[in-house]
């Protein structure tokens, strides 16, 4: 099986780092126009820098746009600015995602609206301003990375699980509204993934290989794991594919 996305354009909020930077990496080496939104912080940066080193002689297929996803005006623009650019919006991956380690006695409302706006809320607006240009040529494949913690509860915070559980909600009333517009959409569940959101839950590398235990293949997954699914689900090899929350764990979350 072979991705080609030629003549495709991808938009990957969170696009960076961890799932998101895998994501873009492959989408660019598979010949898709390529948009990576990113925060403006030095992590970031540093991510699109690295990603710049990986795939040098592709410069024309990439694009950066530095927008909130919480922002339902930088999202828009992001849209619009994808369009202006390349044509149009072929597919939508959105990837970006926040958590931390608290118990939910001392999650105060600041953080539950933070962890809301960005896991679900901002998936959200981003979906309506793209949506708009897929319908327009009845064609399309939005992909939500979402997470096993929706089941399991898991993921540092209250807000993380609960904001990851309205993306399956979402995932279901999207594809049965958009399914006749040429339009499927999925969401990919990672567990134990190792990336900047296990590091900052986990710090200590000791405690992170003892997850290890809990993994039926014996290891952690890696971005890369996730990205190719990804890649799958926005490919013409998915069509029949729609209002699934497919997850990714090695086998842990339902051994």
């Amino acid at each position: 099986m072979k991705f080609d996305f030629n003549g495709k354009t991808v938009i990957i909020t969170g696009g960076a780092r961890g799932i998101g930077a895998a994501s873009s990496i492959l989408f660019i080496e598979a010949g898709a126009n390529t948009v990576i939104d990113y925060l403006p912080t030095q992590r970031d940066i540093d991510g699109i820098k690295a990603i710049e080193d990986r795939v040098r002689g592709h410069e024309e297929k990439y694009w950066t746009f530095a927008g909130d996803v919480a922002s339902p005006e930088a999202m828009e623009e992001l849209c619009a600015k994808t369009v202006e650019r390349f044509g149009g919006i072929d597919i939508l991956v959105n990837a970006a995602g926040f958590t931390m380690s608290t118990n939910a006695a001392n999650l105060t409302p600041d953080v539950w609206k933070k962890g809301i706006e960005v896991n679900l809320s901002g998936a959200f607006y981003v979906t309506c301003y793209a949506v708009k240009y897929m319908t327009q040529r009845k064609k399309g494949r939005i992909i939500y990375i979402g997470s096993a913690a929706s089941f399991t509860g898991g993921g540092g915070a209250a807000f993380y699980s609960s904001a990851k559980a309205g993306i399956n909600g979402l995932v279901r009333a999207l594809s049965r509204e958009h399914a006749p517009n040429g339009i499927t959409v999925n969401a990919v569940l990672p567990a134990l993934i190792e990336t900047d959101l296990l590091r900052e839950k986990e710090p200590d590398p000791d405690k992170r290989k003892e997850y290890i235990g809990r993994i039926p293949v014996g290891r952690l997954g890696q971005p890369e794991d996730v990205a190719y699914l990804v890649l799958f689900l926005a490919s013409d090899y998915a069509s029949y594919i729609t209002g699934q929350n497919i997850v990714i764990d090695g086998g842990s979350t339902f051994r």
